[in-house]
């Protein structure tokens, strides 16, 4: 599996040669009729030309992603505060969370043009298959293929912009282009993921690692049905439930640990439980920052003492109370003399509440998987950091900037403080494990999941709960989410009384952090106009204009056939 990750970096060059089509001007460039010719001709060469569409999905799901901070900074699990000179930004971040982003903002325009450039790049190749003479036999199922990456980027496009273009003739002329009513949009996507399904590969193993199958066309199709009402007005809940029936019944299972999901490693290429995923490769895939949206800038300086982990930590993306209250803190309690030390140790009921970095931290504290023998307190108060390794043994970790002892909190009262303490403000996530003793700096190994079959059960159940149909079906899916989570006991099994919509959305907080879905489920569940406080946002307009992001004015001044979205 390591080597069919190396072959797709690789590949990455090819990228380079291949322009997105982006519907702010719809260039194409001119190819010489050569690299046709001489290229598309094996199957080996035919996949190798997909690769650019897989890879535009690198940026989607990782690096300096606006798709991926405006799914999550907008939501309740993630806010990236001010912490005296850092990420100030102009009020780049502190707008997504606010709700308060202008169509000039900076993610607002790199978000669109992530996801353009991938429609772009499935446009381009989707042309370039099928006007090969001969054509391959294999044509269709390639063409189809291509089609539902296509429908990936453009489901983003729906969810976040609502009203967009839709653009499927890489040769479309520029001036035709203009906005598709979103519920348009919706239908012209089920039909083509409805229209391909039956073109794609079965198989989901190392052979689909990564790539387009058609359980990877049920989750889109999944997701388009679960948030139907919002997106058309019309609930489509039982479809959504014969997408998710389907998935369920070709034999995806829950790993036993949650983070073996989210690990670099053969436990998360080989997860049962995965069913696309977005391929990294540290140093090689990509070069510039690859997913280190998911550990990296979550740490402050020094954590890497916690992990033995080097040349990372910018102290950015954390979550506040009001997100962590979803959470079982409840844990198993130990006292154990190390190396003469008397060190206090905690395991969380829950393995997801393990997620998030709490308190003080301590040289190598957190072991994998790290909800189990947490190092919480010792009596070792040496101090690690502060300029320097410290001394011999010691094990208490240290801010090197603000000089204080290296304990995160939840709590915030405001959004930036000059103060140094606020340095520590806001949980760390650890999702995603880095592995000890590396200086990969922002390129990390771990694979990002787009979709999980604990997800797929969820959506069922709230599909189910939410048509009134096979209620005693959707409590036993949450129940096998829940049986994992807690380590295979039943004894926090729901009953059918606890089987409500308010409990269903805290469950999908818990288990689904971070994963570019929370802003989509506050809104399903009428959660996202909400005012919050620690810190402060006001409830947002009355006309749930910021249900959609604005189109950037980029957009709109290179094509007057774009329309702007209501409210902006």
């Amino acid at each position: 599996m390591k080597k069919i990750k190396f072959n797709i970096s690789f590949l990455l060059i090819i990228a380079l040669t291949v322009s997105g089509l982006r519907c702010t001007k719809l260039e194409t460039k001119v190819y010489s009729q050569i690299i046709n010719d001489n290229f598309w001709k094996t199957p080996a060469e035919i996949a190798a030309g997909k690769i650019p569409a897989y890879a535009a999905l690198q940026s989607l799901a990782g690096g300096n992603s606006g798709v991926y901070w405006e799914h999550e900074i907008s939501s309740d699990e993630m806010i990236t505060p001010t912490r005296g000179g850092d990420w100030g930004d102009g009020g780049n971040w502190t707008n997504i969370w606010y709700h308060t982003e202008t169509p000039d903002a900076g993610n607002i325009g790199g978000a669109w043009q992530t996801i353009y450039d991938g429609v772009g790049k499935c446009n381009f190749i989707i042309y370039t298959l099928t006007h090969l003479d001969p054509a391959p036999s294999t044509l269709d199922v390639d063409v189809a293929e291509m089609e539902v990456l296509r429908s990936y980027f453009y489901y983003h496009a729906l969810d976040l912009f609502g009203n967009i273009p839709y653009v499927t003739n890489f040769k479309q002329d520029p001036t035709t282009v203009a906005t598709v009513p979103r519920a348009q949009v919706f239908d012209s996507l089920v039909s083509v993921l409805k229209k391909d399904l039956p073109l794609l590969s079965t198989a989901h193993d190392l052979t689909t690692y990564g790539k387009i199958n058609k359980y990877v066309a049920q989750c889109i199709l999944a997701k388009l049905y679960l948030n139907a009402e919002v997106y058309t007005g019309t609930p489509k809940w039982t479809e959504c439930i014969e997408q998710c029936q389907s998935i369920q019944d070709a034999g995806f299972t829950l790993m036993s640990n949650y983070y073996d999901n989210f690990k670099d490693g053969s436990a998360q290429e080989s997860s049962t439980e995965n069913i696309f995923v977005v391929p990294y490769k540290a140093g090689i895939v990509p070069s510039w920052g690859g997913n280190y949206i998911n550990v990296s800038s979550i740490m402050a300086n020094n954590a890497a003492y916690t992990f033995l982990q080097l040349g990372m930590g910018n102290n950015g993306m954390s979550t506040t109370t009001a997100f962590y209250k979803f959470y079982d803190t409840t844990a198993v309690y130990e006292t154990r003399v190390v190396d003469g030390n008397t060190n206090a140790y905690k395991t969380f009921n829950d393995q997801r509440t393990g997620q998030f970095l709490k308190g003080q931290q301590y040289v190598k504290g957190i072991t994998y998987p790290p909800h189990q023998d947490i190092l919480y307190k010792s009596s070792n108060t040496s101090p690690v950091g502060l300029g320097g390794a410290g001394e011999a043994g010691a094990l208490m970790i240290y801010d090197d900037q603000s000089q204080l002892p290296l304990s995160y909190f939840d709590t915030m009262n405001l959004i930036s403080n000059p103060a140094p303490y606020f340095r520590l403000a806001g949980l760390r996530n650890i999702k995603y494990w880095p592995d000890a003793g590396g200086n990969v700096g922002d390129n990390i190994s771990n694979d990002v999941p787009l979709f999980r079959f604990s997800d797929i059960l969820l959506m069922k159940a709230e599909a189910e709960l939410r048509a009134g149909i096979d209620l005693d079906d959707a409590l036993e899916n949450v129940n096998m989410v829940r049986r994992r989570a807690y380590s295979g006991s039943t004894a926090y099994d729901w009953t059918s009384g606890q089987l409500t919509l308010d409990n269903l959305y805290a469950e999908r907080a818990r288990e689904m952090a971070w994963e570019m879905v929370r802003r989509q489920d506050m809104i399903r569940f009428g959660h996202f106009l909400e005012a919050r406080t620690i810190p402060t946002k006001p409830a947002d307009d009355a006309d749930k204009h910021t249900y959609l992001l604005p189109i950037p004015s980029s957009v709109i001044l290179s094509n007057p056939n774009i329309a702007q979205n209501p409210g902006y």
